[in-house]
C-alpha cells in the first residue's frame, strides 16, 4: 500500500496536454483518470459528497462547486410528454 500522496496520485500534462489526477488502485496497476478542459474561463473547485449516493444517482452541483448524490433522469410522467413530442 502506498503511504506517500505521489504514489496515490499523478498530475501530468504540459504544454497542449490538459493536466489529469490519475488515482491509482492499490495494486499500483489501474487508475481513475480525471482530465480538466483544455481551457476555462475561471479557477473552481468541486467539493465531493462526505458519503457515498444510493443506486440509480448521480453527482449533482449547487452551482457553488459543493457536489452532492440526486436522483439521475427525469421523471416518468416528464419522459412520457417528450416522447409525445419529440416521438
Amino acid at each position: 500500500m502506498a503511504t506517500r500522496a505521489k504514489d496515490l496520485a499523478d498530475f501530468i500534462g504540459t504544454g497542449a496536454l490538459a493536466p489529469a489526477l490519475r488515482l491509482e488502485d492499490a495494486a499500483g496497476g489501474e487508475y481513475v483518470g480525471l482530465d480538466a478542459p483544455t481551457t476555462v474561463s475561471a479557477s473552481f473547485t468541486l467539493t465531493m459528497p462526505g458519503a457515498d449516493g444510493t443506486s440509480g444517482q448521480a453527482l449533482v452541483t449547487d452551482g457553488s462547486g459543493t457536489l452532492s448524490f440526486g436522483d439521475a433522469g427525469i421523471s416518468t410522467g416528464k419522459a412520457i410528454a417528450m416522447a409525445i413530442v419529440f416521438g
